[in-house]
């Protein structure tokens, strides 16, 4: 043997043994990547809550020094009658407007999903507009139509003698309330029904049940996860709900807790910090008991299961001529309810004014319109909206791809972590998320730079609209084998450029619909940046909350028709490829 082969053949083990230390901490520190990444989107995402709740405790503004602890923002907040009232009227609001969401969205789920009607297909998409609406948007359109000073109310009252119930009460805001998350609830039960085999119901009626017996008896016990789910999300979304009791409750003195937030935290002339604080961490425990206690009531969710290796094809039970009339009144409530207030709305966006008393030939105008583009802060607060909806949109979907990756290529530990962390934001309001970031930048050292800038806005979006994103994009990356991305490893890639070379492509169409998704929420949002916008970074809602405080509802009309513009066509979309899906 030679020098040279002797060399070669220590040589070899030596080398073999380098290479599998290389790949071992090239996988240790993937693993490490990943770990730090999920650790730093936990602090993200709980990131509104801790200084809401040091601030709670504080006898002083947290920024201010010699602050001592104390219970007195508590026993002020529980002591002012001004928060009693808005608690009675909040859970008011939440315990009947969760029953007419609920029971509305079951009905329709019942008429669309399983019954054949005439027209399904667009009666579906009618009654799911007001969720592709701004809440803010339908409560304009209601105020300017249902109101007693509405252009209805005016015209039946001069028709007929008759007036309309009062909108702006506490029957009204939980009308509207129950409206708007009606179609929220249509889709929970709409998915549990599709997944209900015909079979079941078949033997019941085999058994001599007929069509309505064999549903209240076989798909009506089968549907209580939903039903569960559904009065416990409608539930935290009217705690959580602040442009339909601003329209339509502050003319009347109507106060809810997130009006009495808005209220004390930025019209006030002296904002009482540890107040807030204290009301919203009340406002945080209500919606995260709710949200927890759904879950504890359903248990174990196995004993509902209905699909398994024979599942029969869904068919619709026929109505004939009761199909007709299910269908006309079907169309009738969402004429009322969200299609006639919309164009209304816009109709309103192009007159001076709109008035039963006067023609409305004689109004048309283009001045709305010229207001909103001739005035350079109505300007800003649109491109503002769109910098956001866009690159914002953008960064959520890459965190949110970096994210699934963190959730769905780690040990279980390390996976069960991220996907708790991802869904923590959907217990938190709106409200809360802004008012607990604009905390954060006052006392984390170096971050006063995002106090007034756009930056701060897309943060607050991200944190509350993570766990939609994350959830939409979390099916199709679970459906992703991983013997693509080994292939590419073997070949000689690493793990991270496998994901980009396999799984970014493969998850292309989803992680679009997740921007999409994102668009139309961060266009829609106002309640996180009542809190943190400034003078050069409006949004579209908060400049029509400004504008309609002012009484100018001519350009809160032309406001309102460009969003409609802007996310309507970009929220069918998302429907229709949800449908195909």
């Amino acid at each position: 043997m030679t020098l040279a082969t002797e060399h070669d053949a220590a040589a070899g083990p030596a080398l073999g043994g380098g290479s599998r230390l290389l790949r071992r901490i090239l996988n240790e520190r993937s693993l490490i990547i990943k770990i730090i990444w999920a650790a730093l989107l936990f602090v993200l995402l709980v990131s509104p809550m801790i200084p809401i709740i040091y601030q709670g405790f504080l006898d002083k503004a947290l920024y201010e020094e010699g602050a001592n602890y104390t219970l007195k923002n508590f026993t002020d907040l529980f002591g002012d009658p001004e928060f009693a009232d808005a608690m009675l009227n909040t859970l008011y609001i939440a315990v009947l407007g969760t029953l007419f969401s609920t029971s509305i969205g079951f009905l329709a789920a019942l008429f669309l999903d399983r019954f054949a009607l005439p027209f399904q297909r667009t009666l579906r998409l009618l009654f799911l507009s007001p969720m592709f609406l701004s809440s803010l948007i339908l409560a304009f359109a209601w105020s300017m139509m249902y109101s007693p000073t509405g252009f209805i109310a005016l015209a039946l009252q001069d028709a007929t003698g008759l007036g309309l119930p009062n909108l702006n009460s506490l029957g009204g805001i939980t009308l509207l309330a129950g409206v708007s998350a009606a179609p929220i609830s249509y889709i929970y039960f709409s998915s549990a029904m599709m997944n209900i085999p015909n079979t079941l119901e078949l033997a019941a009626r085999a058994a001599g049940a007929t069509p309505l017996q064999a549903i209240r008896s076989v798909v009506v016990p089968l549907l209580m996860p939903s039903l569960l789910y559904c009065l416990m999300l409608n539930f935290v979304l009217k705690l959580d709900l602040l442009a339909v009791p601003l329209v339509l409750g502050v003319p009347a003195r109507i106060e809810v807790l997130s009006t009495y937030l808005y209220d004390k935290g930025l019209t006030s002339a002296r904002v009482d910090y540890g107040l807030v604080s204290a009301a919203a961490i009340v406002m945080l425990l209500l919606v995260q008991f709710f949200v927890y206690a759904q879950k504890f009531i359903l248990g174990d969710t196995r004993k509902y299961n209905t699909i398994g290796g024979k599942a029969g094809r869904q068919t619709l039970i026929p109505m004939g001529m009761w199909g007709w009339v299910i269908a006309a009144v079907m169309f009738v409530y969402c004429m009322l309810t969200a299609i006639l207030p919309c164009m209304f709305l816009i109709l309103r966006s192009f007159t001076s004014f709109l008035s039963p008393y006067m023609p409305i030939s004689e109004v048309l105008t283009l001045d709305n319109f010229r207001l909103v583009f001739g005035y350079q802060d109505y300007i800003n607060s649109i491109y503002n909206t769109l910098i956001i909806a866009i690159g914002g949109g953008a960064l959520a979907v890459l965190i949110t791809f970096i994210s699934t990756i963190v959730a769905y290529r780690s040990p279980n530990l390390l996976r069960s972590f991220t996907e708790q962390t991802a869904f923590i934001p959907k217990a938190i309001p709106g409200l809360v998320v802004g008012i607990g970031i604009f905390y954060a930048t006052v006392i984390i050292p170096g971050s006063g730079f995002l106090r007034g800038s756009l930056l701060i806005l897309v943060i607050a979006y991200v944190i509350r609209y993570f766990p939609t994103g994350f959830a939409s994009v979390s099916p199709a990356f679970q459906q992703i084998s991983t013997d693509l991305e080994k292939a590419v490893r073997v070949s000689g890639g690493s793990e991270w450029r496998s994901y980009v070379a396999v799984t970014f492509p493969l998850l292309r169409p989803a992680l679009f619909s997740c921007f999409l998704l994102y668009f139309v929420q961060f266009f829609k949002e106002y309640a996180a940046a009542s809190f943190l916008f400034g003078p050069n970074t409006a949004v579209i809602g908060t400049t029509m909350l400004q504008l309609n405080v002012m009484g100018n509802y001519g350009p809160v009309a032309a406001l309102s028709a460009i969003t409609l513009a802007l996310t309507l066509p970009i929220a069918i979309l998302i429907h229709y490829k949800k449908r195909e899906a």
